[in-house]
């Protein structure tokens, strides 16, 4: 029973370690106590913080927070104690069509978000660490419609800011 104990401290340590890195590291606070929360639940994800914090690329590093912010997106989109999560707000009606024109869209969104302050202030306002909303403008990939809710209400902007006519 010790031994059991003393493992789960040290891997406690090895969280809050990290965590105290992150935060010298100015990742948004929300999201350092978001991946620690899942490390603590899930070997894998504490798996990929011990790879960023032993990683000394920074373009590397910044791969690892985006996929600790897909875990963290992953994780706040399943069902609570047997009930649906709460959708977004926002109904992206034109989703689909805009789908078919990623580049377009991610060009006019990159606009809006320059227009906001950039990126940086951006995630900063939305409380996402900037290497996430990087990936999110540069994937050949569609942000996810919770993702684009969140930035949408951090910015106080309506769908059809974001989603366009």
């Amino acid at each position: 029973m010790k031994n059991t104990a003393r493992k789960m401290e040290t891997r406690d340590d090895r969280i809050m370690g990290i965590m105290k890195e992150m935060g010298r590291a100015s990742l948004p606070n929300s999201f350092v106590l978001d991946v620690c929360h899942l490390a603590r639940q899930d070997n894998s994800i504490l798996g990929l913080m011990e790879l960023w914090a032993n990683e000394s690329d920074k373009g590397e590093r910044a791969e690892i927070i985006a996929a600790l912010q897909d875990h963290i997106d992953d994780e706040k989109e399943l069902p609570r104690d047997g009930k649906p999560v709460e959708a977004s707000k926002i109904s992206f009606h034109n989703l689909d069509s805009l789908a078919n024109d990623i580049a377009g869209f991610k060009a006019k969104f990159k606009d809006l978000m320059d227009r906001h302050g950039g990126p940086v202030a951006v995630a900063k306002k939305v409380g996402m660490p900037q290497p996430s909303l990087s990936r999110l403008l540069n994937s050949g990939s569609m942000p996810r419609r919770s993702t684009l809710y969140k930035i949408a209400k951090a910015l106080n902007l309506s769908e059809r800011d974001i989603a366009g006519e």
